[in-house]
């Protein structure tokens, strides 16, 4: 009697990782495709001294230049600094931008010291030194911060 050549069992350790690999591609794909869902637009602003405020819809943040990343050495922009915004809070200094963004009179094509560099989501202006709404903001920034 002929025995029927029997047909080779899967290796359940390589189906195993092909399984695990799967899911976790899986998972990734899920996490990525939720977190750009829920992105939520950030604006930042450096003033004249290269200090730079971030500002999410829920905090601003204010990273202070250091005397060694100074053009001088010497220049220190203080302490860093992180105070919570309300909702509305994010929405006055949304507005704040969006109206500096539009007003080209109060812009200039190249950065210079005491310029300031307003950026909301990848879009960049940069205010002229003497434009009235970089004080605006910066007046309004440095109130967020309690100061």
């Amino acid at each position: 009697m002929l025995c029927a050549e029997a047909e080779p069992v899967p290796d359940m350790k390589r189906l195993n990782e092909i399984f695990v690999v799967s899911y976790m591609y899986r998972i990734l794909f899920i996490l990525i495709f939720t977190a750009c869902m829920n992105a939520q637009p950030n604006l930042s602003y450096s003033d004249g001294s290269a200090n730079r405020y971030l500002i999410s819809p829920t905090q601003v943040r204010y990273i202070p230049v250091k005397p060694e990343e100074s053009s001088t050495g010497f220049y220190s922009g203080g302490e860093p600094a992180t105070a919570a915004i309300t909702a509305q809070q994010f929405a006055e200094i949304k507005e704040l931008f969006e109206h500096a963004m539009a007003q080209a009179d109060q812009q200039m094509a190249d950065r210079i010291k005491t310029s300031g560099l307003l950026e909301i989501e990848g879009k960049q202006v940069i205010l002229k030194p003497e434009a009235p709404l970089k004080a605006r903001i910066e007046s309004h920034l440095n109130k967020l911060l309690g100061r």
